[in-house]
C-alpha cells in the first residue's frame, strides 16, 4: 500500500492534473509535426482523455501497489490500443510526454516517485509477450463482414444480434479482459496466472449473452450474473470485479459491432450490472425440515455430504419400506438435496469432486428403487428423454423419465449431450408419444431450439409433444414458446401432467 509520501505525490499528480495533460499533449503534438514525429490517433480530444487516463492510474499505482502495477496497467492499455489498430509506440510517447511533464511540474521529491513508475511502465512495454497468457497479448484481427445478402435483412434482429456476438467473440474476449485490467490494474497484479481463467471466464459470459439476447430475455442473462457472482465471492474476489469486467465486456462489444447490433447485448449488460450493484441477496437452502419429507431430506443430505453412501441408501430404504411412496422421495428429497448440492458448490462449501460424489450416491440411490419404478401398471404411452447436446448434467432428465415411468409410461433415457440428429431416429424409432429435452444453462438454449426445430421439420415425429425443462426454463417463463416447444413444468412431476392435458387437448 502507499505512504504517506507517495500519497502527497498522488495528490499533487492530480491537483495538477488539468496542466499536465495539456503539457504533455503540446509535447506529443509537436513530435508529431516534426519529420520524424511518432503516429497516433488523430482526434486529440481522446489523446487528451489518454493521457488524463494515464495521470489517474499513475495517481492510483502510487497510493496503492505502486510501479508494479503501473506497468500492468501500461501493459494492458497497450493490448488494448493494438486491438484498436493503435501501435504500441503511440503509448510510449505518450508516458514519455507525462514524465517530462511531471519532472517541471512537480517538486523533485514527488516527482521521483512518479518517474519510478513512469519507467516502469516504459520499460514493460518493450517486453515480449506484453502479458501473460500469450492469449491476451494479440488480440485477433476484426472477423469479417458476415452478409446473407436478401436472407440477413429477413432474420430475426435478435437472431442476428446473437450471430454477430458468437462471430466476434474471439475479437471481444481479449479486449474485454485487457480494457478491464486496464481499468483495474491492481486486478491484473493480484490474478498472476489466473489471467488465463478471466479470458475462459470471458467466453463463457459471451456465450451467455448470446443466448439471452436471441430469445429476448434479459433475466436469463441476470440470473446468470447472479449466479457468476455468487461463486466468484466464494472463492474470496471482490464483487467488483465482475461488476467491471461486464462493463468492459458492454465497451468491447461497441468497438466491435456496429451500433444496431451491439444496442441490445449492451442493454442486457447494463440491466445486469445494475441487478449485481443493487445487492445481493443470499440463496436459501433448499433442503427445509418443515417441508414435506424435510427431515428425511435433511438426513439424507447430511450423508450425502459425510459421504456415507450406505447410511443414504439406508435412510431411503427405511423409508420407502415404511410406505413412503417412491414418487414422494422423488420429489421431496432427491430433488431438492441435488438443487442444494448445486448450491452448496456453487458458494464454495463443497468441492466439484464432493458435488460429483454425492451426485454418484442419488444416482444410486435411484437405480435402488427401480423395482419399484418399473412396476406400476402400462399407460401404452412413451417417452424419449434426453439432456441436449453440449449438456453434461443428466440427472434432470433422469428424474423425468423416472416420473414418466412411475406413471406407467415406457421410457427411453438417453442421457448426456445427445446429437439432435440421435435423439430424432430415437424417436422415430421407439414411436414416442413425447420428447423430453434437458438444458442445464443458458448456452444450451440453441442446441434446444434445433432440436426442437429438427422434431418438427421430420415428418416422423410429427405427432410427437416436444418438453424442455431444465433451470433457464425455471427462470423465464414462456421460455419454452420462443423454442418452439409444445410446454415446460418447474417440476419432473408436473412435467407428467403437462404431457397427459397436452395429449388429452390434441385426443391422442
Amino acid at each position: 500500500m502507499g505512504t504517506p509520501e507517495r500519497d502527497r505525490a498522488a495528490d499533487e499528480l492530480l491537483a495538477r492534473r488539468g496542466p499536465l495533460v495539456d503539457a504533455a499533449i503540446g509535447r506529443i503534438e509537436a513530435a508529431r509535426r516534426a519529420p520524424d514525429g511518432g503516429g497516433g490517433r488523430e482526434d486529440l480530444a481522446r489523446r487528451r482523455e489518454d493521457v488524463g487516463a494515464h495521470v489517474d492510474a499513475l495517481a492510483a499505482a502510487l497510493r496503492e501497489a505502486g510501479a508494479p502495477q503501473f506497468s500492468e496497467y501500461c501493459a494492458f492499455t497497450a493490448v488494448f490500443l493494438e486491438g484498436l489498430g493503435v501501435p504500441r509506440s503511440a503509448l510510449g510517447a505518450a508516458l514519455d510526454a507525462l514524465g517530462e511533464s511531471v519532472g517541471e511540474q512537480l517538486a523533485p521529491a514527488l516527482s521521483a516517485m512518479a518517474q519510478e513508475a513512469l519507467s516502469a511502465g516504459r520499460r514493460r512495454l518493450e517486453a515480449s509477450p506484453i502479458v501473460t497468457p500469450v492469449a491476451l497479448a494479440t488480440i485477433p484481427a476484426e472477423p469479417p463482414a458476415h452478409g446473407d445478402g436478401a436472407q440477413t435483412h429477413a432474420r430475426d434482429k435478435a437472431a442476428e444480434a446473437a450471430d454477430a456476438i458468437a462471430r466476434a467473440a474471439p475479437r471481444v474476449a481479449p479486449m474485454s479482459v485487457a480494457l478491464s485490467y486496464m481499468r483495474r490494474p491492481g486486478d491484473a497484479l493480484a490474478h498472476g496466472a489466473r489471467r488465463g481463467r478471466c479470458l475462459e471466464d470471458a467466453r463463457h459470459h459471451l456465450d451467455q449473452l448470446a443466448a439471452a439476447v436471441e430469445l429476448q430475455t434479459p433475466a436469463l442473462f441476470g440470473e446468470y450474473a447472479d449466479w457468476v457472482q455468487s461463486l466468484l465471492t466464494s472463492f474470496g474476489l471482490d464483487p467488483a470485479e465482475l461488476v467491471s469486467h461486464l462493463g468492459a465486456l458492454g465497451d468491447a462489444i461497441a468497438i466491435a459491432l456496429p451500433d444496431h447490433l451491439a444496442e441490445a447485448p449492451r442493454r442486457y449488460l447494463a440491466a445486469a450490472i445494475d441487478r449485481l450493484t443493487a445487492g445481493h441477496v443470499a440463496i436459501p437452502s433448499f433442503v427445509q425440515p418443515e417441508a414435506p419429507l424435510g427431515v428425511l431430506a435433511c438426513d439424507y443430505l447430511d450423508a450425502l455430504l459425510q459421504g456415507d453412501r450406505g447410511r443414504a441408501l439406508r435412510l431411503v430404504r427405511k423409508s420407502v419400506e415404511a410406505g413412503t411412496p417412491v414418487k414422494d422421495i422423488y420429489a421431496h428429497v432427491f430433488q431438492p438435496c441435488q438443487y442444494e448440492i448445486g448450491r452448496l458448490w456453487q458458494t464454495r462449501q463443497i468441492s466439484i469432486a464432493e458435488e460429483h460424489y454425492c451426485t454418484a450416491i442419488t444416482q444410486t440411490s435411484l437405480s435402488q428403487l427401480y423395482p419399484l419404478v418399473f412396476n406400476a401398471d402400462r399407460a401404452g404411452r412413451r417417452l424419449v428423454a434426453t439432456s441436449v447436446d453440449g449438456n453434461l448434467h443428466e440427472i434432470g432428465a433422469r428424474f423425468v423419465a423416472d416420473f414418466f415411468e412411475m406413471a406407467g409410461w415406457d421410457t427411453f433415457y438417453l442421457g448426456a449431450s445427445t446429437p439432435a440428429q440421435d435423439v430424432i431416429d430415437e424417436v422415430a424409432r421407439r414411436r414416442a408419444d413425447v420428447l423430453a429435452v434437458s438444458a442445464t444453462l443458458g448456452e444450451h438454449l440453441r442446441s434446444v431450439h434445433a432440436l426442437v426445430a429438427a422434431a418438427r421439420d421430420d415428418g416422423r415425429c410429427r405427432n410427437v409433444v416436444v418438453l424442455v425443462g431444465g433451470q433457464p426454463f425455471r427462470v423465464v417463463r414462456d421460455l419454452w414458446r420462443q423454442l418452439g416447444a409444445d410446454g415446460s413444468a418447474p417440476t419432473a412431476e408436473g412435467a407428467v401432467r403437462v404431457a397427459q392435458d397436452l395429449l388429452a387437448a390434441r385426443g391422442a
